[in-house]
């Protein structure tokens, strides 16, 4: 089954949750529209899909279709926006926000709603803010669908995330503009509204983590240490155990500030150390404000190293007077309209623009004839082909919606999880792949091919493993030759298994290959040029493993060597991968006797460890440096 329409998911979402036509579209679209959309008279934005379908209390797993070109640019500018805001890279986001308003946000409004959200949030991390007009523009943008929504009661509503996340960015701003009880009663709202809603468990804790920062300065004004810490360093573990990085420095500097005011400075000194020198290492202005706050407003004992490391200036952002939305769209368009820009015609686009033949895109995926019909919106690709597809073309399939049968969602939650559950049981891992096995069939070789690269790394014997990640990528590349890589395009699970593959080799009789084939990998992002969203899901672990190989090899030159080769920038979106790195590089700098570097590096590198809780290699790298350089560790 292919990607289903948007006017079947959106009506038995509405039918399921109860709610009228009105009931659904207040503030979204008008009813008249909403009628259109579910006869399928009308096509609708994603905007507007994900607004309704989260009204609704549905997932709305995956459903890529667009008014227009610049639709589609601008759903994507706003991808790329978040992405850079939630790892602090601030100038990226700028100009991706940039872009959007040059487009007049597609005249859709929705898109201009949650631009204004990025940029109050662009302005709040950037330290330059006026308060009081973040405030003002907030509040504009929760009115574009909640016109007569009042701050002191909203619990009972059905809220969008973009709607949460501006009542907490607002509750944020009350705080810092004096409005103590208004930033108390949102505060409080949001958390009795998260801890009952229809999110995933991953967005809730998300926008909880948001929440908890604000609440956290409350109770910390308020003097109420004891809960101050219990909301902070409650959600800074949930981050850490995610790997979400976006709320992570700030919910552990909070933490180590509420130690520091109970008096327990081991742990304020861990945790402080943990977001500063974690901020610092990917250039994040945050680790000036830290300083700062900790120079002026306390007594901390701030060591001459941490003293000494250079501030991260702070930029500011203009601040613009915005328009009004009345100009602007509801998202819903003409379903005959020449400009609709399905997936289909984004898949042509790309493939054009990229000068890739057919018969290179689709290889080992579908056939020429099914990727043409694919094309000129004649067939529907199922999701794990759709993202395949995209993938090679260097686009990130997680930007997307798709929504497709049942046991297209049970695979892909098998293989979430599988992919971002690192840390789980054997057996746990054993009993998904199992499930995963016995949903498959004959067709889903994509989802074999994931299977089967699992199911190899489970192995005890290095060979096996490599002979069973060969096998995986040969479903699809059945006779992929490493020194021609520049002749194929490479899905995600393709890369991923080739990193792998190089890893692996490390530790064999051949273990020149491993630096062969990740040699091949970086030149192939070099020539291809992925998106960057796409870029950030492997790339990371590419540079991570390959650093650990040369290191392993006691390749140490190559090494520091490799540092001058790579982008670097790309590991500040990884920041668990980026202190793996570092835990390599800074050992590889010491053999060197570059010590300088070196005692930077591990310090950065440790503060990763801290900050993601993985102690013992903190540990063990304390440990590393006292015995094979005498060089005691303390920053």
């Amino acid at each position: 089954m292919g990607i289903r329409s948007a006017k079947d998911a959106i009506r038995e979402a509405r039918q399921k949750a109860g709610l009228t036509q009105e009931n659904l579209s207040e503030g979204v679209c008008s009813m008249q529209s909403l009628s259109r959309i579910e006869t399928g008279t009308a096509g609708i934005s994603p905007a507007t899909f994900q607004a309704l379908m989260e009204r609704a209390g549905a997932p709305c797993e995956r459903f890529p279709v667009f008014a227009s070109r610049d639709d589609f640019d601008c759903f994507y500018a706003l991808k790329h926006a978040r992405f850079y805001l939630d790892a602090w890279q601030l100038t990226p986001a700028w100009k991706e926000l940039q872009k959007l308003e040059g487009k007049n946000w597609a005249d859709n409004r929705l898109y201009y709603q949650e631009w204004l959200l990025l940029h109050c949030r662009l302005q709040s991390r950037s330290y330059c803010c006026t308060h009081s007009q973040n405030y003002e523009l907030l509040l504009k943008a929760l009115h574009i669908t909640r016109p007569s929504i009042d701050l002191s009661n909203f619990h009972q509503l059905i809220l969008s995330q973009n709607e949460l996340q501006l009542l907490i960015a607002l509750s944020h701003e009350a705080f810092y503009l004096g409005q103590y009880e208004n930033c108390l009663q949102i505060c409080i709202q949001v958390k009795d509204y998260l801890s009952g809603c229809h999110f995933t468990t991953l967005e809730i804790d998300h926008m909880q983590a948001e929440s908890a920062i604000v609440y956290t300065k409350y109770l910390l004004m308020a003097k109420n240490y004891d809960d101050a810490l219990n909301t902070a360093d409650t959600h800074r573990h949930k981050m850490a155990i995610n790997a979400d990085t976006a709320s992570l420095f700030e919910l552990t500097f909070l933490t180590g500030l509420c130690y520091y005011y109970k008096d327990d400075l081991n742990s304020a000194n861990l945790h402080i150390k943990a977001a500063f020198y974690s901020a610092h290492a990917v250039d994040c202005c945050y680790a000036t404000i830290c300083r700062d706050f900790l120079r002026t407003n306390t007594d901390f004992p701030i060591t001459d190293y941490m003293e000494n490391l250079p501030d991260i200036p702070l930029k500011t952002y203009p601040v613009k007077s915005y328009p009004d939305t009345l100009c602007l769209s509801d998202g819903v368009y003409n379903i005959d309209s020449t400009d609709a820009y399905t997936l289909g015609k984004l898949i042509q686009e790309l493939r054009l623009e990229q000068h890739v033949s057919q018969q290179v895109l689709c290889q080992g995926l579908c056939s020429k004839s099914k990727l043409s019909k694919i094309e000129n919106g004649t067939l529907q690709p199922n999701i794990a082909l759709a993202e395949a597809l995209l993938q090679r073309l260097g686009v990130s399939e997680r930007i997307f919606t798709f929504w497709g049968n049942e046991k297209e969602a049970k695979l892909y939650e098998l293989k979430f999880k599988l992919i971002h559950h690192q840390i789980m049981k054997k057996e746990t891992r054993k009993n998904l792949l199992c499930e995963m096995e016995h949903l498959l069939d004959d067709n889903d070789i994509l989802y074999r091919q994931i299977y089967l690269a699992f199911k190899s790394l489970q192995s005890d014997s290095i060979n096996d493993k490599i002979t069973g990640l060969f096998n995986a990528l040969h479903i699809t590349l059945p006779n992929f030759d490493i020194h021609q890589i520049h002749r194929y395009r490479l899905s995600w699970e393709e890369l991923s298994l080739l990193n792998n593959i190089a890893h692996e080799y490390r530790c064999t009789g051949e273990s020149y290959l491993s630096t062969l084939y990740f040699l091949q990998i970086l030149s192939y992002v070099k020539t291809t040029k992925p998106d960057i969203l796409l870029q950030a899901i492997f790339l990371p672990n590419t540079n991570q493993m390959y650093c650990h190989s040369l290191y392993v090899l006691k390749l140490h030159h190559e090494v520091i060597n490799l540092a001058n080769q790579i982008d670097l920038s790309i590991m500040n979106f990884n920041i668990n991968l980026f202190g793996g790195y570092l835990f390599c590089y800074s050992q590889s700098l010491g053999e060197c006797a570059n010590w300088k570097d070196a005692i930077l590096t591990a310090t950065q590198a440790c503060a990763f460890s801290d900050l993601m809780e993985l102690y013992k290699n903190t540990d063990i790298l304390h440990k590393y440096f006292l015995t094979d350089f005498s060089i005691n560790l303390k920053y």
